[in-house]
């Protein structure tokens, strides 16, 4: 990236030290992904593990992780949703992200995370935004010490406003939520600065974004609105 903004994130925000990946039988994929996940956190702190499920309750016990990630693709809904009630009845304080790349939203939300309640947060398509894994895992695992059930409970009922928007807007929101200025998503997506602000004044107003203040043009609401929700939106703009 090119911009001198940092993403928008919590100034609160803690650091990750422990993250661990959970799948049925090791996928290169995943691990590749992993690796790259990593790379993009730029943190020589954080310790990351794949494992199989197997031997998931040695590496709770020896390894400790702050945050668990399951696979839900590779484990399947009934295991996974097994597997984290298992792990919450170990540690009713633990932070679960579940991830897939075309899980049924629908299933994941209405049969798993509210099974799950505040403790687990969905990470949908990793693959496709790589850049996006980091960040959303450390949000999941300060918003649930900071929000507890409030994250998950107005996602929820928020996330379909996000299904009003057009892929043009998922790209620019996306853009603004990663700190981008209007300069470069202009560049990036081949479009006029004014087409820009057109655009996220436009997505503001299908996510019902009120600005914080008669003079503000509903950019950084609108930005803290679109990331709080991709935990849990079935996005579709590419």
């Amino acid at each position: 990236m090119t911009s001198k903004k940092k993403p928008i994130m919590n100034p609160q925000v803690t650091t990750l030290s422990r993250l661990l990946v959970v799948e049925n039988n090791f996928r290169l994929g995943m691990g590749l992904l992993l690796a790259k996940i990593l790379q993009l956190a730029g943190d020589p702190s954080l310790q990351a593990r794949v494992i199989d499920a197997k031997d998931l309750a040695q590496e709770l016990s020896d390894f400790k992780p702050e945050v668990v990630v399951l696979d839900i693709d590779s484990l399947r809904h009934s295991a996974a949703l097994q597997i984290a009630l298992d792990i919450l009845d170990q540690n009713p304080d633990q932070i679960i992200v579940l991830m897939s790349e075309g899980a049924n939203p629908i299933m994941v939300k209405e049969g798993m995370l509210s099974a799950l309640w505040s403790n687990a947060y969905w990470l949908n398509q990793p693959s496709r935004y790589p850049e996006l894994v980091y960040p959303e895992i450390l949000r999941a695992f300060n918003g649930k010490k900071q929000l507890s059930t409030e994250i998950l409970e107005a996602a929820v009922l928020e996330s379909k406003h996000l299904g009003l928007l057009s892929p043009q807007q998922h790209r620019v929101m996306r853009l603004v939520s990663l700190g981008a200025s209007n300069a470069k998503i202009a560049r990036d997506c081949r479009l006029t600065v004014k087409a820009v602000e057109r655009t996220i004044a436009a997505a503001s107003k299908s996510m019902d974004v009120e600005p914080s203040s008669p003079d503000t043009n509903h950019r950084v609401n609108a930005a803290n609105m679109y990331g709080r929700l991709m935990h849990f939106a079935d996005i579709s703009g590419s």
